[in-house]
């Protein structure tokens, strides 16, 4: 029989405790693996001229957009030391092509709106400009998978020509975050992937040392409640049921957490973590509670 959930509207409390989960960011070893890769790329460039860029591939839910806000925060805070602007960042969409680039490139530059006849010739005179003028140390892209899904080769081959042209014109770095089908722009365009020629994966987290380090810093950053349990009865099913993806790990620990709170004592069990589970997942998925096996 499937566990009675709490449905009504969540306490005060309750919520901040939820906050206090979705905000813990643990630097795991592959991200700083990549992070530190991605900057000693971007000093080596602002001395040499020598075109690079940085493809990271994971499944949805593993972290590359907080992987790319943590790079972008670090480069702030040093380009503000430095009175400059380090970070250009775009997020892209299923619907990107040249003229698409040319125009997220336009405004991640500053200009606050594109021309009424948003050519693409006029763009990128614009783009031009800003880059002599910005000078940016690197170019961020999330959701670069988009460029190259289904059958669009040669869209993919005008994106990724145009972004070449721009870096070496201007020589700045890019950082490709995306799925698994970033994968084929070593099929679609050679001359990009020679330039962005660091490749990296972020893979699922194993039932390993790792899944524990991480485990242990969620438990150390949450104050809301005590969240110890994951460091011990907790830690293998709730590896079982996030398979290892960081995403719905916080979806169930933010459930948990929210469902601890409201009680007296405050603490979560593997009770609140398979109300947790239900919650993040949805009622069939209490069919493979792995939470329930473990109490």
């Amino acid at each position: 029989m499937a566990e009675t959930q709490y449905t009504g509207l969540r306490t005060p409390e309750a919520l901040r405790v939820g906050e206090q989960v979705l905000n813990v960011v643990v630097d795991h070893a592959m991200f700083r693996r990549i992070r530190d890769a991605s900057l000693d790329l971007i000093h080596t460039m602002r001395s040499l001229k020598m075109p690079g860029g940085i493809l990271v591939q994971a499944d949805p839910g593993m972290g590359k957009t907080l992987l790319l806000e943590l790079i972008r925060r670090e480069l702030s805070s040093e380009s503000l030391s430095n009175g400059g602007n380090a970070c250009l960042h775009v997020a892209l969409d299923n619907a990107v092509d040249a003229h698409g680039m040319a125009a997220a490139m336009t405004l991640a530059l500053g200009y606050p709106a594109l021309p009424s006849r948003a050519q693409l010739t006029s763009m990128n005179r614009m783009t031009q400009l800003g880059l002599e003028r910005v000078r940016p140390w690197v170019l961020l892209i999330d959701e670069m998978q988009h460029v190259c899904e289904g059958n669009k080769d040669i869209t993919a081959r005008s994106v990724t020509d145009w972004l070449k042209v721009r870096m070496d014109a201007h020589n700045f770095p890019v950082i490709c975050m995306g799925t698994r089908s970033l994968e084929r722009l070593a099929l679609i365009n050679p001359q990009f992937t020679s330039r962005a020629s660091a490749s990296f994966v972020i893979p699922a987290f194993q039932f390993d040392d790792a899944w524990r380090q991480l485990l242990a810093g969620f438990a150390g950053a949450v104050k809301g409640v005590d969240l110890n349990v994951i460091n011990g009865a907790g830690c293998r099913p709730l590896h079982q049921a996030c398979a290892g993806n960081m995403r719905m790990l916080k979806r169930i620990l933010t459930y948990a957490c929210m469902h601890a709170a409201t009680q007296a004592n405050r603490i979560v069990n593997l009770g609140a973590l398979s109300k947790g589970f239900v919650d993040a997942a949805g009622q069939v998925a209490d069919q493979v509670n792995p939470f329930r096996a473990a109490r």
